[in-house]
């Protein structure tokens, strides 16, 4: 049985961009879009060196965690791992009500009990650094405090006001009391392996800082040595599998136990003819985005999400019927379209959906299932009518809902765009109409922006 490494991903952006950082570092990675059968499970585990399967736990309320969670990871149970991952967003975006890490990392221990429980939000490609066991992310060009970040500072769902991970996870009911910080991880970098030994018999929960692809690396080794003695359920961003995969590729190479380095590590992503887009996400990175697209031939349409929370209503089914239509001729011509719910965290939209979910009494969750699934009704048709064979879904909760509402079963990685950040995958699906079809799950503030005129015009990117 190959796989070692397991994980859950609280969202399907994130799970995807999990899986390709494995899949890098040459683990064979497979990520499935529900809790796998047995004998999926038992067949994917020889075949994979990390099995991966995405969630919708970052939308959920507290007490339906459990419901959503722990089928799959009693599932991962089964298998013979020595790390389990708990991915959650490199924001960390969370609360003590909605998504909330400090539940996730009870529930792992809950199935592992005694397991050592690393947290590390850290992923240095995509500007998110901890420093001191304060958290910091990127927006466009600039570095901020998490608490004082313009975007996630003013989440609809999830705000964060707290930058102190180990308060964050204290006020969600996981107190943690140690932190690895960086001056100890510069120290560790010559012996994970001895950090690990007094660690992880003296502790059983630490944060990690991590500022440096170096620094990470140790972190993951770190973790990676202390799971040889017990197990480790991670809460991490891609980051950890971005140092992990690092850390055991070294380590093969110096023990001379991996398959020959490939001579060409090229990405190469060939043009699409058009693609679909369809967004959910409000973040400025978006807006930024689906102006870019407007002004570059795409054809794009806005629908009120509230529409899609009352599709039984006459008017707003013929609303969702027409962009159908509009969204297969624009495609049949030969054009990319992109389909939207809001473009930022101003817009008229979001509040207009509040006052809709209050009157129908209605959360976050439905508000996401339902958009999910008028998402994913609108790409089974632009697919049967028009031949599309590229698609994009972005927005965390947009794509999870949207994806398990296509009933695609798994994905692979196809080629990735690293300085992007964007993974292109493939769709493997029972159904032969979605099975084989090419897709991007962009997080909300992933890519230039131009990244929807690169997905659609294709990419060759040396090692």
């Amino acid at each position: 049985m190959k796989t070692k490494i397991g994980f859950y991903g609280d969202d399907f952006t994130g799970a995807s961009d999990n899986a390709a950082q494995y899949h890098r570092h040459g683990l064979r990675t497979i990520l499935f879009f529900a809790r796998p059968g047995d004998a999926a499970l038992r067949q994917a585990a020889e075949e994979y060196d990390v099995i991966g399967v995405a969630g919708t736990a970052r939308s959920a309320r507290r007490a339906d965690m459990a419901a959503e969670v722990l089928p799959v990871l009693h599932s991962l149970r089964q298998l013979p791992l020595r790390v389990v991952q708990y991915k959650c967003c490199s924001t960390l975006d969370s609360t003590s009500e909605t998504g909330s890490l400090g539940e996730a990392a009870r529930l792992m221990r809950s199935v592992w009990p005694g397991s050592f429980v690393p947290v590390l939000g850290a992923a240095p490609e995509f500007g998110r650094y901890t420093l001191f066991g304060n958290h910091f992310a990127r927006a466009r060009d600039v570095i901020y405090r998490l608490d004082r970040h313009p975007t996630m500072s003013r989440h609809p769902v999830t705000p964060m006001h707290e930058a102190d991970i180990r308060r964050l996870f204290e006020e969600q009911g996981f107190p943690i009391e140690r932190l690895v910080d960086l001056p100890e991880l510069d120290a560790a970098q010559s012996d994970p392996a001895a950090h690990a030994t007094t660690l992880g018999a003296q502790h059983d929960a630490a944060v990690y800082d991590s500022y440096s692809v170096q620094q990470l690396t140790t972190a993951a080794g770190s973790i990676w040595e202390i799971s040889a003695t017990r197990p480790v359920t991670a809460v991490a961003a891609q980051g950890f599998a971005f140092g992990l995969g690092n850390y055991l590729k070294q380590q093969a190479s110096a023990n001379r136990e991996s398959r020959p380095e490939p001579a060409d590590t090229t990405q190469h992503l060939p043009a699409a003819d058009r693609i679909l887009v369809v967004s959910g996400s409000c973040s400025p990175q978006s807006a930024a985005q689906i102006d870019w697209a407007e002004q570059n031939g795409f054809h794009c349409i806005r629908v009120a999400p509230h529409i899609a929370l009352t599709p039984d209503d006459a008017a707003h089914a013929a609303q969702l019927a027409a962009v159908r239509e509009q969204s297969i001729v624009a495609l049949n011509q030969g054009r990319s379209v992109l389909i939207y719910t809001a473009r930022d965290l101003d817009d008229p939209a979001i509040a207009q959906t509040r006052e809709v979910l209050d009157q129908l009494k209605l959360g976050n969750v439905e508000l996401a299932d339902r958009v999910g699934k008028f998402y994913a009704d609108l790409i089974r048709a632009a697919i049967a009518a028009t031949g599309l064979h590229r698609i994009v879904v972005a927005g965390g909760d947009s794509s999870s809902f949207t994806m398990r509402h296509l009933r695609a079963t798994a994905l692979t990685v196809q080629a990735s765009h690293f300085i992007q950040n964007a993974h292109i995958c493939r769709i493997l699906a029972d159904d032969a109409q979605v099975d084989g079809i090419e897709v991007l799950l962009k997080g909300g503030q992933v890519g230039t922006d131009d990244l929807y005129g690169i997905v659609r015009d294709g990419f060759t990117l040396k090692g």
